[in-house]
């Protein structure tokens, strides 16, 4: 059967399929909210699942773009890897981690780009607890890890979601290597792969290798941007042996996004295009699991 089944066409859909992928591998995920003031649904905005060893010393984790569009084709990659075996990792020291979300309250752009997104309030909120969390984080990890009584004291509940993420799955990591799934204009089915600056310079130099993109000589690299979930979570990881990448795959041209004039352009409904997300989403995190080095 075609893996573009597992590709869904909203949300609760999504996250029912990955949940019950994680049960049939009977894998232990964690679940994160927003505040009721910010999203009354009572539904997670994130689910986090862990694939290997929880003291495991290097972790892959793949994260999602800020869109809806973004969040449906992650979450199809993210449940094909769980349904057709890739997430079983034959190496001990690597965990996969996988964080799931479509369009995340408070986190995210909320809705499917286009020139119809008219809301620029939820975007610039968004940028501005993610600004916080960066500011706020490093005097937050000195103090106790136990929340505040009271809410958490002037810690933005952003920040606190991202700090739980990062103290519960990546806290034993000796190395970390996150892959941002993201779409957007360009060549139908293809895919660029970018690596991101992060913490240090170094990490540029190991995306290199590790994701197997290239570096010019004569010019400078170009750079992926990830969205508001990543950007956030290497905040909070705040980590020097993190590299990071944005993996985006191509739906249509500039002039059919701009003639369009309603959002869902970035997640093509037919089969063959997910299907090639899927193989090439495949192909990357095979290279990375095999460019990873083993521990010592």
């Amino acid at each position: 059967m075609s893996v573009s089944r597992y590709f869904a066409s909203d949300r609760l859909e999504a996250r029912a399929q990955f949940v019950a992928a994680c049960n049939a591998l009977n894998l232990d995920f964690s679940s994160y909210y927003a505040p009721r003031d910010v999203d009354d649904s009572g539904e997670p905005i994130i689910d986090v699942a862990r694939v290997g060893p929880h003291k495991a010393p290097i972790v892959l984790t793949l994260t999602n773009g800020s869109w809806v569009d973004e969040g449906l084709c992650a979450s199809g990659i993210q449940t094909a890897l769980l349904r057709e075996g890739l997430g079983r990792i034959g190496r001990n020291d690597i965990a996969l981690v996988l964080v799931h979300a479509v369009a995340p309250a408070g986190l995210s752009g909320l809705g499917n780009r286009g020139p119809a997104i008219s809301d620029n309030s939820i975007r610039e909120w968004s940028n501005h607890a993610l600004a916080a969390a960066e500011n706020r984080f490093a005097s937050y990890v000195q103090e106790t890890h136990t929340p505040k009584q009271g809410g958490g004291g002037s810690i933005p509940w952003q920040a606190r979601v991202l700090c739980q993420i990062a103290d519960t799955y990546f806290a034993k990591a000796r190395s970390i290597s996150l892959i941002d799934l993201r779409t957007g204009p360009g060549f139908y089915g293809e895919t660029d792969l970018l690596a991101c600056r992060t913490h240090s310079d170094p990490a540029m130099q190991r995306a290199a290798q590790l994701f197997g993109t290239r570096e010019e000589q004569s010019a400078p690299a170009p750079q992926g941007t990830p969205g508001d979930l990543a950007h956030g979570l290497i905040t909070a990881l705040e980590r020097s042996d993190l590299t990071a990448a944005v993996l985006e795959f191509g739906t249509y041209s500039m002039r059919s996004v701009l003639s369009a004039g309603s959002g869902g352009v970035f997640y093509p409904d037919t089969s063959d295009w997910r299907e090639q997300a899927w193989r090439s989403a495949q192909g990357v995190i095979q290279h990375v699991l095999l460019s990873l080095p083993k521990s010592t």
